[in-house]
């Protein structure tokens, strides 16, 4: 995140936590199943929850709430409330081609889409197919996300409306931008970036944007232009997210043989994060966590394109940070973190016939708090502790709970969602939105996706 950006920010958010204080008759939740996932937190709290109306928790308190409080009392007993999931890394735009080559594993798959569809986009299509994914992901209870703004066809347009797109779904957002391709000046390159984050610390009042970063593609493409990438991260103090040793025979091609080069040239440090990171050798696992670099698990893309396993136990006895994210809607086809965190542990489980392999809490609290400190926003999201936006989820259990984060990993669907909240905000009731039209939304998506194939098919 860059430093304009995360200090204008944060002004905003302490600004709104001194109004809280003053604020105290917003609203309070009760139950007797709250998870808050805070560091060293291992029981689920029986009390309530207090946050203002400016969207701000205020107090996480065991028992009963004193009659002097005030408030809006939500009372949801007998119902699981957590935080709202956090998924490190994502293309949302891709949610329009769910289902695509679904035989095909990533190149082949990134010729079905990027490569062949990629010409053919309009003003337009990159807004609306984004809007769609933010809003999908809202349903299945992830409220903050990173969308890792890879285009088919990259203009600074298509970056614009993949920006405007996120800020309008009420979603929280790290925007990871990618550095225009198309413009062959680096001080040009830079400075449409700059722009961006002006325009955004421009906006009144706090807003969904939680920060920016850089999407690195120099690595497969040209090392000068990685450099770049890196130089530019670190001048502005954003994080790079970058593929890295996701498919095994381009790792074993090309990418392994490229990590010394990006070690020497400064390209490790506690900036960067793998998306992906699958055929890591012992050496160059051992020399990222030393660097500090850290890693997005997406287990139901790894899996649906038959990219891999990684190998999670020995990643973190490496002592490599690792979040999670549910990738793109076409090469995981559904945005779900119930399915993700399942897909995950499962394979880990099968690979090693060991079911203590992951217990419950570990990997709820890898798709929540961890992402978010992987991501550097975990002053404000994924966990609930006061002073941290009031971002939560509320699940009916569809059977009795022995556990209730066993209940919520393991037998738990984004059809159990009751409701959505972002910044104290219902965004999400009953799969209802309460500020968009999914049903116009998804067939605006449906036209524009039929214009696209049927251009593309009259050029061949």
């Amino acid at each position: 995140m860059s430093k304009i950006c995360k200090a204008l920010l944060l002004s905003l958010f302490f600004y709104s936590v001194a109004v809280a204080e003053l604020t105290m008759d917003g609203y309070l939740i009760r139950s007797n199943y709250i998870l808050t996932m805070a560091k060293g937190s291992a029981e689920p709290l029986d009390g309530y929850i207090q946050f203002s109306k400016e969207g701000l928790i205020i107090d996480i308190v065991e028992g009963e709430p004193s009659e002097t409080l005030g408030g809006t009392i939500i009372d949801a007993r007998g119902k699981i409330i957590l935080p709202g999931f956090v998924s490190g890394h994502n293309h949302l735009w891709q949610s329009a081609f769910r289902g695509l080559a679904s035989d095909q594993e990533l190149y082949g798959w990134l010729n079905s889409l990027h490569w062949t569809f990629g010409d053919f986009f309009q003003d337009g299509d990159m807004y609306n197919f984004t809007l769609y994914g933010a809003l999908d992901q809202l349903a299945n209870g992830i409220t903050t996300t990173l969308n890792h703004s890879q285009n088919v066809a990259p203009t600074y347009d298509q970056y614009i409306e993949q920006f405007e797109a996120e800020m309008a779904a009420g979603q929280h957002f790290i925007f990871s931008y990618v550095l225009d391709e198309n413009e062959p000046s680096p001080a040009i390159r830079k400075s449409k970036l700059l722009y961006l984050i002006d325009d955004t610390s421009r906006r009144p009042g706090p807003h969904a944007c939680l920060g920016f970063g850089l999407h690195g593609t120099g690595i497969y493409r040209d090392m000068d232009f990685h450099r770049e990438e890196v130089n530019l991260a670190k001048e502005l103090d954003l994080d790079m997210q970058m593929h890295y040793l996701e498919e095994k025979a381009e790792s074993l091609r090309n990418g392994q043989k490229k990590f010394e080069s990006m070690a020497e040239k400064g390209g490790l440090w506690d900036g960067l994060v793998y998306a992906d990171f699958i055929h890591a050798t012992d050496e160059i696992l051992e020399t990222s966590a030393k660097a500090g670099v850290k890693m997005i698990w997406n287990p139901l893309s790894n899996g649906r394109l038959a990219s891999g396993l990684a190998d999670i136990p020995r990643y973190l006895s490496a002592g490599l940070e690792i979040g999670m994210g549910v990738d793109g809607s076409a090469s995981g086809d559904v945005c779900d973190p119930f399915q993700n965190m399942r897909m995950g542990m499962y394979a880990l489980r099968m690979k090693d016939s060991n079911a203590a392999v992951m217990s419950s809490i570990d990997i709820l609290r890898m798709h929540t708090l961890k992402t978010a400190q992987v991501l550097e926003v975990d002053d404000r999201v994924g966990s609930l502790e006061s002073g941290k936006f009031a971002d939560f989820l509320i699940i009916q259990p569809g059977s009795p709970v022995f556990d209730p984060y066993s209940t919520v990993v393991l037998a738990t669907s984004a059809n159990d969602i009751e409701s959505v909240w972002v910044r104290g905000r219902k965004m999400v009731e009953n799969g209802e939105y309460s500020n968009h039209d999914m049903v116009a939304i998804k067939r605006e998506v449906a036209r524009r996706v039929a214009r696209i194939v049927s251009d593309q098919a009259g050029n061949d």
